[in-house]
Parts: structure tokens; C-alpha cells; sequence
């Protein structure tokens, strides 16, 4: 993999927000500061979430995290992420890592994020495509808002258990996508990849044979562990945002990727509140 330090020398930094407009039900903030030609990425991400998410069933904060910017007896209307460009390891180690640092339990009893994390590995950010950089931003920043780190904390999925129990999800896995049970959760990929995405073969290697009813195979998935071209974001994902708590609308597509590459999900538990998630490529 290409060193980046030379061309991150000479690159133009940026601070700003990202947020939709006051109406919305739902604002993703995010506060990037990094290389300005990444931050069309972020933003867009923001937009996608906003948009499908919409807000929350309940979302009337009664308590929360010490540090969460959320207030008490007050609707959750805003999630503040920062993000940033950084040095992480090295060239061909992580590319990101994201996840929630605050959060607040709502009147229903979800436990919902409010502020979350997402830093990116200066090293490895310049060697992906548009595309690749756009999924994998949308990827993480999933993550910061619950999908594969709230799970346990609302008693929709066990650790190792590879069944994914929200009523929602489950009757979207076997109406739309005719399967029985419980939708299947990785339990490959090693430590940071498993418990935190849909199931499929590992590195992405064959067709699942699960399809929703667009003929679209979970291989193509934006939230399995490994990201393949075309990727989509199924209502089978929606319905799991149901599961913890979201009021959500319907599914679109993301943009095209132009490798697989392999997401990972380490969960680093650095305080009791707060969780982060890893991702790094495919060998």
C-alpha cells in the first residue's frame, strides 16, 4: 500500500459542521477536521442517515452519560460526531475506527447514542477510491449510531450467539428475504469483524444466496463484514435501526465501491460509556 505522509504535507485542512436543516426530525453533526477534499464524504453519509433514519420512535431523554451532549426531559433530535484525518498506525493497518462515546436511555428504555467518535487513518485514506471512501464513511458512521454497538445494550442480539432477535428485523429476514428464524450475524472475521454485521462468506468470496425482493444478494450488503461492489443498504438494516429505537423510512442505494474490503469492529472498551469500532482491510 502507497505511503501518504508527502501528499498529506501539502494538503489544504479544514474545520466545519455538517448538519440538515432544523426541520429534520434527525441532524447527524459532524464535526470533521481533516483533509478538505475527504469532507464531501462525510456530509453525504450525514445526508444518507438523516434521510433513512429520520428520527426516533420515543427519544425523550431521561437520563444519560455523564459527558453526552444530550439534555434531560428533552427530545434527541441531534447526534454530534467528531471525525478526523489522523495518523492511527500505519500504512496498511486500520483505516478507521468509530463508534459511540455518550449516550442517553429515552422514556421507552433504549439506549440510544448521542455523540459519537469516527477517526481515519491518514496512511490508508488516500489509497481508496470516491467510491470506497463514501461507503466505508457511511459504514462507521452506522456504527456510531448503534448498528453492531447498541445491539447487546438493547437486547436485540447476545455476543456469539450469531442470531439477531428485533422483532423488526427478524419479520423483514422472513418476509422480504423468505428466510426462517432469526437474521444470521457474523461470527467470522476475527475479533473487531464479528458481532457487529449481517452474515456472509468470508472476504466476501461467493453469492449467499439470500436475496430481498429487488434480487439482491446480503453478499452486497453495506453492513456484512466485508464490502463488495454495488453495495446497498437493505431494509433488512433499516429494520434492525427500528429494533434500537429509530423511526425509520425505506432504503436506498450507496454508492459503489470499487474493492472488497473487509470491515472490522473491534469494540475497545475505554470507559464504561464509551465504544469504538475498527476497520481494516482485506488480506
Amino acid at each position: 500500500m502507497r505511503h501518504l505522509k508527502e501528499a498529506f504535507g501539502l494538503a489544504v485542512f479544514a474545520s466545519l459542521f455538517f448538519a440538515r436543516s432544523a426541520s429534520a426530525a434527525l441532524v447527524v453533526e459532524v464535526d470533521y477536521t481533516g483533509v478538505a477534499a475527504y469532507e464531501a464524504a462525510f456530509q453525504s453519509a450525514a445526508n444518507t442517515w438523516q434521510g433513512l433514519l429520520g428520527g426516533y420512535q420515543d427519544g425523550l431523554i431521561v437520563s444519560r452519560s455523564f459527558g453526552s451532549s444530550a439534555f434531560d426531559n428533552q427530545i434527541l433530535d441531534t447526534v454530534r460526531i467528531q471525525a478526523s484525518v489522523t495518523s492511527i498506525d500505519g500504512a496498511g493497518g486500520t483505516l478507521g475506527q468509530a463508534g459511540f462515546t455518550e449516550y442517553g436511555f429515552d422514556s421507552s428504555g433504549y439506549k440510544l447514542a448521542t455523540d459519537g467518535q469516527m477517526q481515519f487513518d491518514a496512511d490508508d485514506i488516500g489509497t481508496l477510491s470516491s467510491s470506497q471512501l463514501n461507503a466505508l464513511v457511511l459504514h462507521e458512521m452506522a456504527h456510531v449510531l448503534g448498528f453492531g454497538t447498541l445491539w447487546t445494550d438493547n437486547s436485540v442480539y447476545v455476543n456469539g450467539s450469531g442470531e439477531f432477535t428485533g422483532a423488526n428485523a427478524t419479520a423483514v429476514w422472513q418476509i422480504e428475504f423468505g428466510q426462517i428464524g432469526t437474521p444470521d450475524v457474523e461470527l467470522s472475521g476475527g475479533t473487531g469483524t464479528a458481532n457487529g454485521h449481517w452474515n456472509e462468506f468470508d472476504n466476501g468470496a461467493n453469492f449467499t444466496g439470500i436475496t430481498d425482493g429487488l434480487g439482491r444478494d446480503m453478499t452486497f450488503e453495506l453492513m456484512t463484514g466485508w464490502l463488495n461492489p454495488n453495495s446497498f443498504i437493505s431494509e433488512l438494516t433499516l429494520a434492525a435501526f427500528r429494533d434500537i429505537g429509530f423511526a425509520t423510512t425505506s432504503a436506498t442505494a450507496v454508492p459503489e465501491p470499487g474493492s472488497t474490503l473487509l470491515w472490522s469492529v473491534l469494540g475497545l472498551a475505554v470507559e464504561a460509556r464509551r465504544k469504538l469500532l475498527k476497520r481494516r482491510l482485506a488480506s
